[in-house]
């Protein structure tokens, strides 16, 4: 009987050494300046009901709020199942998916949830980690998966015209930035808004121009 049960737990063991069980992200590319919808994958051997995840994003990226709310959306993975969000005090964002049925995720693989992603004006590469990695089986059982980590390359920032000092609008800060690349005498291009060739109180009037045509 002894015999039996060790070699039973070494099945177990086998087995759950074998599982596949993870959550991740893709490694992806995004503009600076640009917004992009994340997916966030479920790959499971197990049948779970519920899972949690924090977000832990690079300087120059953030997930876009609708009002307070994140925009986390359930797939059809998870369509009857409820979304929350929360943003915690080291700024990641914890992703919380459950079912007051206990209703089973379907499939065993596949996008769980979708987020919206801004990539700053300065953005240029990072890494996205998901962490803290809990799924739920129906029974309640609980199971912590490992950390996975995502590679995020940015690339030509998104360009606007008029937008001189980068932050993406035209405002005043780039009026004040347009008249200190005149008074250095700069004959960047960037700065010849009317394309005479020279960068002088022209482009002042065409950025002006710019501004009350928003």
């Amino acid at each position: 009987m002894k015999r039996v049960f060790l070699a039973m737990a070494m099945t177990v063991a086998v087995m759950a050494m074998g599982a596949r069980d993870r959550l991740y992200i893709n490694d992806f590319s995004i503009n600076a300046g640009q917004t992009k919808t994340i997916q966030v994958l479920l790959a499971n051997d197990t049948t779970y009901c519920a899972m949690q995840t924090d977000i832990v994003l690079p300087a120059g990226l953030t997930i876009e709020l609708d009002g307070d709310e994140y925009i986390v959306d359930p797939t059809s993975r998870c369509s009857n199942h409820a979304v929350s969000t929360n943003l915690l005090a080291d700024g990641a964002v914890r992703v919380f998916v459950s079912s007051q049925s206990t209703r089973a995720f379907t499939g065993t693989s596949g996008a769980i949830v979708t987020f919206s992603l801004k990539a700053a004006s300065s953005f240029t590469k990072g890494n996205i980690t998901l962490r803290n990695n809990v799924v739920v089986e129906t029974d309640g059982t609980r199971h912590v998966l490992a950390n996975s980590t995502a590679k995020v390359n940015g690339g030509t920032p998104v360009g606007i015209t008029g937008d001189l000092n980068g932050d993406g609008n035209v405002n005043a800060g780039d009026v004040s930035e347009l008249y200190s690349a005149i008074l250095r005498g700069a004959a960047d291009a960037t700065y010849d808004l009317n394309g005479d060739g020279n960068v002088n109180a022209g482009d002042i009037s065409t950025l002006y121009s710019i501004i009350l045509g928003q």
